[in-house]
């Protein structure tokens, strides 16, 4: 073994016992009541930690001394490097990572306490840990990025909107200022035969130049006996109850959101007033879709827009379309056949997107049920990827429960309505 690789595996073991450590300080918010056993054993684990850490701390010395010798007018490459990190401001990787873990600490520790022992106890600490724990405006507790993170590379495996590959812009204010453009007109020319070309008509995309993030929240009620299990299981826990509830919210308001205080769908921006997505094909009966209709949506949209579209469905406009055979008996909803992958219609991916309207929701073929478009280049999913909890004492007391509620911040809107065509059934 290398002394480097000594010295690499004495510190891991350190970090290990310190995280060991750490957990069982976290069980016992108040520390005058932490059991002598307990106590005794985060003793031990604290005073290995700190002989290996001392090991470590011999093994690089003996290194660099090592390294000196053999080229006595050479800085090692170890000090060259450390310094350099150091002359940059950067923090090696071992410190990072035992700062990541430590936020996620601070963040276990304090929703195990209830509200009067967690002010407290944040009053104790240091202005950077105050940053990391608390978001100032609200003074709501922040979910740590090691936690967030997984969450938001998850959201699009579990939501079907997200997944179906629409523009996403993240953001760390309320709103996003697009400025983007609906497109442009030019004019050819030479300009040795004297003719100026004709200027580039830049148009920008009224009246959506501005997509708001709105508050997504989630509540999650957990026993107080669980809430004192092991960090993993609580940290698995969050993951799976946000992950989850927002997927599904966001897929909702993403079919049909009215713009108030939650996203823009694509059904209510089939009807709204402004920005509206006029292209549309119109069924001859209510709620009888047609092979021949759902070719022609494709139709409805420019070709720029055509190649990369895709079919949304609501769930009963889905099971109808899944049904539609050609002339020889063939259905021409197929089904995906490899995980991951969406089904096809018509050559073109399928999603059945649940919170789109109902193909029974009125007498008359107005409802838009099934949309065609290129959800990369007409929609616009604004993520400021930052997520807030809150901890309800009193709501489930009786029950032994503890309620979180957790905050979300996401926005979305059409932002080329060309881009988009409506079947209405």
């Amino acid at each position: 073994m290398t002394t480097q690789t000594r010295q690499k595996d004495l510190i891991a073991k350190a970090m290990n016992l310190i995280a060991i450590a750490q957990t069982i300080d976290a069980r016992y918010p108040d520390p005058t009541k932490i059991p002598a056993e307990a106590a005794k054993k985060m003793s031990e684990l604290l005073t290995e930690a700190r002989r290996l850490k001392n090991l470590a701390d011999l093994a690089k010395q003996k290194d660099d001394l090592e390294s000196w010798q053999a080229e006595p007018d050479k800085i090692p490459d170890a000090l060259a490097a450390e310094a350099a990190m150091q002359k940059a401001g950067i923090e090696g990787e071992h410190y990072t990572k035992a700062l990541r873990r430590h936020e996620v600490d601070l963040f276990i520790k304090a929703i195990r306490m209830n509200n009067n022992q967690r002010d407290a106890w944040i009053n104790t600490l240091d202005a950077a840990e105050k940053a990391s724990l608390i978001e100032d405006a609200t003074g709501e507790v922040l979910v740590p990025h090691d936690i967030t993170t997984p969450i938001f590379k998850t959201l699009p495996h579990l939501g079907v909107f997200r997944s179906s590959g629409p523009t996403i812009r993240q953001t760390g204010g309320n709103k996003v200022d697009l400025r983007s453009l609906t497109g442009a007109t030019a004019g050819w020319g030479q300009l040795e035969l004297g003719p100026a070309t004709v200027d580039a008509n830049v148009v920008p995309n009224t009246p959506v130049d501005v997509i708001q993030v709105q508050d997504l929240t989630a509540m999650s009620k957990i026993g107080v006996d669980e809430l004192m299990d092991s960090d993993t299981d609580i940290v698995g826990l969050i993951t799976d109850i946000v992950g989850q509830q927002c997927a599904m919210m966001e897929d909702d308001a993403f079919a049909a959101g009215n713009g108030t205080s939650k996203p823009w769908g694509l059904a209510a921006r089939a009807t709204a007033a402004s920005n509206q997505i006029t292209q549309a094909v119109t069924a001859a009966a209510n709620a009888t879709p047609t092979a021949d209709d759902m070719k022609k949506l494709q139709y409805r949209v420019p070709s720029r827009f055509r190649n990369n579209g895709v079919y949304y469905a609501a769930n009963d406009a889905a099971e109808a379309i899944a049904l539609l055979k050609d002339t020889t008996s063939n259905y021409l909803w197929q089904p995906s056949v490899q995980a991951g992958e969406p089904d096809t219609f018509s050559g073109k991916r399928f999603y059945t997107l649940e919170g789109l309207p109902a193909m029974a929701a009125s007498a008359a073929a107005v409802d838009p049920s099934v949309f065609f478009g290129s959800a990369a280049l007409g929609y616009m999913i604004a993520d400021r990827q930052r997520i807030a909890v809150q901890r309800l004492d009193e709501r489930y007391a009786e029950l032994g429960l503890v309620a979180f509620l957790f905050k979300m911040r996401v926005g979305g809107d059409v932002i080329r309505p060309a881009a988009w065509a409506k079947y209405l059934l």
